[in-house]
């Protein structure tokens, strides 16, 4: 017995200076392109969040770190070329991975006057009367030539007075004939569902699809020219102006260096084909700052979904831990989007059990009643396919991701359906269907949620915005108590063991204050909505990086600070632990890297450490961070 203790302790140590040998061996080997020492690391290296390692220094070579731990030994993979960044102390946390965000539209604020965006081919019209908007699109036409489409929408709430219009049957497509007979016409009002065209519009629609879904006709079957769901999206898929992708890219990604200069290094969006085109082109020339996984709309916008969806197989797929999207690391699918299952409560567009009142106070739209009094329920409307879009993306092996939800009542159906789908392709449940936004979700949704599998991406700005928000209009529907406890709830998710990150969802709504609101559950006036349903900071941690990877389908490469994963960093000017938690939203990256890339510098903290100024250096004024009297303040 004595024998074989004294073999195994020679084994042992022998095993020990091998390892110790090897160590060296790499780190003289290897000279990393970067090492940053003295810093408090906050690695989110361990499943169980109380038990992370913080570290003191990383070193990173190609992309990657190979090493985390203390100074001394992450010093001994630096050389002559490598940086050296000394923290002085800082907190050094994963990027940001943000799961809803359509950066694209968010781009907008940087696109110069009269630069046309996706979608955008005429001016839209501050349309006052009937009269009045007909004469303004006759002055449009007078610029067109023969059988050039206008594609125009209304100003701000003035879209109301279309959709009023459209609701009481006071305009229609004879209407717009008068004033634009050699143009075909898609005039939008206040919301994307619905819109009206002309007689030349419509026939070009109808040759292609006779029988097209969303063609609103009166009682004698003639077409009014209103088209609602599949038709309204199908003009613009099919009929809109493709622009360049050159032409929008310069743009998108003044915005991706802004939200890096956030501290997001990977952001998740739905995409329209036009969008992606702008987005592919920059990777092609090595120019994102930050990662992009997308969803595809396409399959949704179309009369035919299974017939789209059919011909997408092996874009994306697999299930449990062998989840997987065509891309690389900096540009991926991640599944199939239906899009939104409802509107927002604000204009009464969520699908929800109880009824819209005519008049509310803080929710001024309600009195028109769009789209009725339990709001627009997609799953079971007939001129939409979405319902059927997700029954063939179940069939075809797809996730669905990346999807709009409100109200109640949109949950029940949509839980319904994969319940429905599960039955068929039992591995649904393994394959990470999500649901985003989080606005309305009870204790009966959260376990049946958990036996389907299902992710959550949840957006704090939906308790920010306060009684004039989406919380407040719950409190109007459903009383205070209910909406407290249902917006954004994430206590409950967690204790149920689901999968849940954080999204921002609107453009300059500083990822910090998303952090910081989930904490204190806090609005914009500083009334606080539901303390019951509040999280750790850690917990928020864990939301915005190591599960939001697992969102994205690239847990096994980002998420964390640890060897062999891609080296996505943000160094912090305060401590995102001991920080005040009604400060957590005025913290700023100091430093932004992507992939051993430094993607944003603060210029106080580039010239302390000797690096460039890189990156994002606008204005900061309009993003939102929780300061006392900022309101709603954004762009």
């Amino acid at each position: 017995m004595k024998k074989m203790r004294t073999g195994f302790f020679c084994v042992l140590v022998l095993g020990v200076l091998c390892l110790l040998a090897s160590r060296g061996a790499l780190a003289a080997g290897m000279e990393a392109d970067m090492v940053i020492t003295n810093g408090k690391i906050l690695t989110v290296d361990s499943a169980d969040l109380n038990d992370f390692t913080v570290a003191q220094a990383a070193a990173i070579y190609n992309g990657k770190f190979v090493f985390v731990g203390n100074n001394e030994e992450a010093l001994e993979f630096a050389g002559p070329s490598t940086r050296r960044i000394d923290l002085d102390g800082r907190t050094v946390i994963p990027g940001l991975v943000e799961t809803h965000n359509h950066i694209y539209s968010y781009g907008s604020h940087f696109f110069p006057e009269g630069k046309k965006q996706v979608g955008e081919m005429d001016p839209p019209i501050p349309w006052t009367s009937k009269e009045d908007g007909l004469a303004q699109l006759r002055t449009i036409a007078l610029g067109k030539k023969p059988g050039e489409w206008i594609i125009t929408s209304l100003v701000g709430a003035r879209g109301m007075v279309l959709e009023l219009m459209l609701q009481r049957g006071e305009i229609n497509r004879f209407d717009l004939d008068t004033v634009t007979p050699d143009n075909p016409v898609q005039l939008s009002g206040g919301s994307t569902d619905r819109g009206l065209v002309n007689t030349r519009a419509l026939e070009l629609l109808l040759e292609r699809y006779p029988n097209l879904t969303g063609v609103i006709r009166d009682d004698q079957g003639v077409p009014t020219g209103m088209v609602r769901g599949v038709a309204n999206l199908t003009t613009q898929y099919e009929f809109w102006e493709q622009v360049p992708p050159g032409d929008l890219a310069p743009y998108y990604k003044m915005e991706m260096e802004e939200i890096a200069a956030q501290g997001l290094t990977t952001v998740s969006s739905r995409l329209f084909p036009n969008h992606l085109a702008a987005y592919s082109w920059l990777h092609a020339r090595g120019e994102l700052p930050v990662r992009m996984a997308y969803t595809l709309e396409a399959a949704t916008r179309s009369e035919t979904p299974e017939a789209i969806i059919s011909r997408l197989v092996g874009l994306q797929g697999g299930s449990g831990e062998q989840m997987w999207g065509a891309g690389d690391d900096l540009l991926w699918m991640i599944g199939l989007s239906p899009v939104s299952i409802d509107s927002v409560p604000g204009s009464g567009g969520s699908c929800i059990n109880n009824t819209y009142p005519r008049e509310a106070l803080d929710f001024p739209l309600w009195r028109f009643q769009i789209y009725g009094p339990h709001g627009v329920c997609k799953l079971t409307d007939p001129t939409y396919h979405i319902a059927d879009m997700m029954r063939a993306a179940a069939k075809y092996g797809f996730r669905i991701a990346g999807m709009h939800s409100g109200g109640d009542r949109g949950i029940d159906q949509f839980l319904d359906l994969v319940e429905e789908v599960s039955r068929e392709y039992p591995d649904v449940v393994e394959r990470r269907w999500s649901i985003d936004h989080c606005r309305f979700l009870t204790d009966e949704h959260a376990e049946r949620a958990k036996k389907l599998g299902l992710m959550f991406s949840c957006g704090p700005k939906y308790i920010y915005g306060g009684k004039r928000g989406d919380i407040g209009a719950y409190s109007v529907l459903y009383g205070e108590a209910v909406a407290e406890d249902v917006v954004v709830p994430l206590r409950r998710l967690l204790d149920h063991g689901l999968r849940t990150t954080l999204q921002l969802d609107q453009h300059a709504f500083h990822p910090f204050l998303a952090l910081e609101v989930v904490v204190n559950r806090k609005d914009s006036s500083g009334r606080v909505w539901g303390p019951q349903q509040r999280v750790s900071r850690r917990e928020a941690l864990y939301m915005y990086t190591r599960w939001g990877a697992e969102y994205v389908l690239k847990e096994d490469r980002l998420g964390t600070i640890e060897t062999s994963k891609l080296a996505d960093f943000v160094v912090l000017n305060q401590d995102y632990l001991t920080v005040p938690e009604d400060e957590i939203g005025q913290i700023d990256p100091v430093l932004t890297v992507m992939g051993g890339k430094i993607v944003y510098t603060e210029p106080e903290f580039s010239r302390a450490v000797g690096l460039p100024t890189v990156g994002f250096q606008g204005d900061r004024s309009g993003w939102l961070r929780g300061i006392e009297g900022e309101g709603a303040r954004g762009r």
